[in-house]
C-alpha cells in the first residue's frame, strides 16, 4: 500500500499506524468511544477531499463507519534514512450502521468503499461525496443486497411484545 502497510486495532486503545522500519509509532487516533472492530486503509474519490490526503482510515466499529484522512510526508529520519510522516485529518464523516458491525473493507478503483455486514451478510457501500446536496447527504450507508422499494421502508424491530 506504500503509506501504510499494517494499522493495528484493540479493543480498548487507539488505532495505531507504526513504522515498520523501526518499530515507532507514526500516527495514532484515541478519539474513538466506541470498541473498534475492524479498520482498513483505502484511496478515496478524486475531488472529494484537500489535495494532500492520499489515503483514508476507514473505522468501523459495532454502532458506526467513520473516515479520517491521512496524508504522508517524506522526511529525513536517523541515519540520513528518509521516512513518512503521517498526518491525521477529521473529516467528519460518519454514520450509524444500526447496530450491524462492518467488516472486510475494501476499496474499488474509483474510490468507492465497499463492507460487508456481519450480522446480516449483506454487501454494503459506504458513499460519500464532497458536500451535502437537494438529493443527497453527505455520507450515507447503502444495502446492495436488498431491493429497491425495501431500501426506502423504514425498519421495524421483531420484538415480540408482551402481554
Amino acid at each position: 500500500m506504500g503509506l501504510c502497510r499494517r494499522v493495528s486495532q484493540t479493543n480498548s486503545g487507539p488505532a495505531t499506524c507504526p513504522n515498520l522500519f523501526s518499530r515507532q509509532e507514526i500516527s495514532s487516533y484515541a478519539d474513538q468511544p466506541d470498541v473498534i472492530s475492524h479498520v482498513a486503509v483505502v484511496k478515496p474519490k478524486r475531488g472529494v477531499f484537500v489535495d494532500e490526503i492520499s489515503h483514508l482510515l476507514v473505522i468501523c466499529t459495532p454502532l458506526s463507519v467513520l473516515l479520517i484522512g491521512l496524508s504522508s510526508t517524506t522526511v529525513p529520519g536517523p541515519n540520513n534514512r528518509a521516512h513518512k510522516d503521517i498526518k491525521l485529518y477529521a473529516t467528519d464523516m460518519s454514520i450509524s450502521t444500526d447496530n450491524v458491525e462492518m467488516s472486510n473493507v475494501i476499496e474499488t478503483a474509483d474510490g468507492r468503499i465497499m463492507m460487508s455486514g456481519n450480522q446480516d451478510g449483506n454487501l454494503y457501500e459506504l458513499h460519500y461525496q464532497e458536500a451535502e446536496s437537494w438529493f443527497g447527504k453527505r455520507v450515507k450507508l447503502i444495502n446492495h443486497s436488498i431491493g429497491g422499494v425495501q431500501s426506502l421502508l423504514p425498519k421495524f424491530s421483531s420484538q415480540k411484545s408482551e402481554g
